[in-house]
């Protein structure tokens, strides 16, 4: 029970911060957005049966947690972070760094301790450079749907 209630007040706050999201930048970078969050989906789908990580219950508690990560903190933070660099690649890249660096090894170490997931046969490693890789093809989605929108 207490793990439900911890994913729901991350996806409450992060959606709350979105109060302060223009709406015109909302407009802008929800297409890349969308996008990212489908390859994280097509991830967390593959997770179970290639024993990726676990989450502890069953199937219901794993859908939502999944959900209640994608669709909270990660798409929030995914608007976020675009607001805040798109433009300036290195800096992306940077903050991009400095957050998939803290979810896959302390947050995950965390999240392990909490009994909310655990990694299995994907290491911290692989878990960083495949959320990284993501945040890479992003930027280019991003630059080629503004370019094609000119």
């Amino acid at each position: 029970m207490l793990h439900n209630i911890f994913r729901l007040c991350l996806l409450l706050i992060s959606w709350s911060t979105l109060l302060l999201y223009p709406k015109r930048s909302l407009k802008r970078f929800l297409p890349v957005t969308i996008f990212v969050t489908a390859l994280v989906s097509i991830l967390l789908v593959l997770s179970h049966p290639y024993k990726l990580w676990k989450v502890s219950g069953g199937i219901g508690t794993r859908i939502f947690n999944d959900l209640s990560f994608t669709l909270g903190p990660f798409f929030v933070t995914n608007l976020w972070v675009f607001r805040l660099a798109y433009g300036n690649l290195w800096q992306y890249l940077g903050i991009n760094l400095v957050i998939d660096y803290l979810l896959a090894f302390p947050i995950t170490k965390l999240f392990k301790k909490m009994s909310i997931y655990q990694l299995e046969r994907l290491k911290p490693m692989y878990f960083f450079s495949i959320i990284y890789s993501f945040a890479i093809f992003a930027y280019g989605f991003q630059y080629f749907f503004q370019k094609s929108k000119r």
